[in-house]
């Protein structure tokens, strides 16, 4: 009987989190993780799939952008590259353009290196390659997030996951293209950084702090312990 192993997603990451603090600080909690089926919890597993369809057309609505858009030189970072200067009209949307395409390409040629499958064809315009990579990887998705040997490592910015890639990218153009879930701004300051940055999208079953040197993930009920926290803290400072 195989030991049931906790998902590598961003759903565990308050749990992970809770643990680390347990280990080396003795903290207790009453948190549960959302456990793996096998490896990563069905809701990842779909959240991965409908991401990956998704990445085609909000690679088109990138390349619109520069065509259409009034984007101007930005700087920032995207994904795991460096600070980069935009310094014509539309090199932001090249910019991320080769980044989510490059990567779909590499992640699909790591995957026919691991299974012993032919290398990838030669496809023409950038647009059927995308189209077919998505096709493939959409395949070799359930394979990629069980097998591949960085399907075990908990999603975060730097890691090598199949499905914290897919979602590294699909974050990446929603944002560049103004498509963010609507989110719920908490005004209460973070437990940690102390800034008024904590926020929620819809379907998240977590508050997440969106200062990026922070980037804290808090459970509701997390959030209303830290938020009954402030109010007694408040409450103390005025009676004195």
């Amino acid at each position: 009987m195989k030991v049931p192993v906790s998902c590598p997603g961003r759903c565990n990451h308050a749990w992970r989190r809770a643990e680390e603090e347990r280990t080396t600080l003795g903290t207790l909690h009453e948190l549960s993780p959302h456990w793996g089926q096998p490896l990563h919890c069905e809701h990842c597993t779909t959240r991965a799939r409908q991401q990956l369809a998704d990445l085609p057309e909000l690679i088109a609505a990138i390349w619109l952008e520069a065509v259409y858009g009034s984007r101007g030189p930005k700087v920032g970072t995207i994904g795991r590259s460096s600070a980069t200067h935009a310094s014509w009209p539309g090199q932001s949307s090249r910019l991320l353009t080769d980044h989510i395409v490059g990567g779909l390409l590499e992640l699909e040629d790591d995957i026919r290196e691991l299974r012993h499958l032919r290398t990838r064809p030669g496809r023409g315009t950038e647009g059927a390659g995308v189209t077919e990579a998505v096709r493939f990887l959409g395949v070799h998705l359930e394979w990629a997030l069980t097998e591949h040997p960085a399907a075990t490592e908990t999603h975060d910015r730097d890691s090598a996951n199949p499905a914290s890639q897919i979602a590294g990218w699909h974050r990446a153009a929603e944002r560049f293209t103004a498509r963010d879930p609507r989110l719920e701004h908490h005004r209460v300051p973070c437990p940690r950084c102390e800034m008024l940055t904590l926020f929620r999208a819809d379907g998240d079953d977590y508050i997440e702090c969106r200062n990026a040197a922070c980037a804290l993930l808090l459970t509701p009920a997390e959030y209303a312990d830290h938020t009954r926290s402030l109010a007694s803290q408040t409450r103390i400072t005025q009676a004195a």
